[in-house]
C-alpha cells in the first residue's frame, strides 16, 4: 500500500501541474540603460566645495555637468586652449560660472572656481 501512495503521489503532482492552470505572469526585464551618445564620457562627479557653497560636478570630455546646492543643474562647455595654456589644466564655463580642472592620473587633481570676474578659488573635493 505504502509503494501504491509512493508511486501514485508524483504522478498526482505532474498531472496537476498540467492541468491547464495558468502560471503566474512574470513581469518583463527592465532593458539596459542606453550608452552614452559618442564623444560624451560618463564621469562620476565629484563633491566639491567652493568658498562656501557645495556642487557636484562631472567632468567629461566635452563638458562639465554641475548640480548646485539647490540641485539645479547646468552644462558647462569646455573651452579649448589657448595657445599658451598650461598643458593638462581644462577650463569650462559659460561665462558665468567656471571650473578650472588640473592633475589627476599621475598627479593630485586640483579644481578652482569663480563666478563672473571674482578671483579664483580653491576647492576642497570630498574624499568618500
Amino acid at each position: 500500500m505504502i509503494r501504491l501512495f509512493a508511486a501514485t503521489a508524483p504522478a498526482a503532482l505532474l498531472m496537476s501541474a498540467c492541468s491547464g492552470a495558468m502560471p503566474a505572469p512574470v513581469a518583463p526585464i527592465a532593458p539596459a540603460a542606453a550608452p552614452p551618445a559618442a564623444g560624451v564620457v560618463t564621469v562620476a562627479a565629484m563633491n566639491l566645495m567652493c568658498g562656501g557653497t557645495s556642487f557636484r560636478v562631472s567632468f567629461q570630455k566635452t563638458q562639465a555637468e554641475v548640480i548646485n546646492d539647490d540641485g539645479t543643474t547646468i552644462s558647462l562647455p569646455l573651452l579649448a586652449p589657448a595657445a599658451d595654456a598650461e598643458p593638462g589644466v581644462a577650463t569650462y564655463t559659460d561665462g558665468r560660472m567656471t571650473f578650472v580642472k588640473s592633475g589627476g592620473r599621475e598627479t593630485s587633481t586640483v579644481v578652482r572656481f569663480a563666478r563672473g570676474r571674482m578671483a579664483f578659488q580653491n576647492c576642497a573635493i570630498a574624499q568618500h
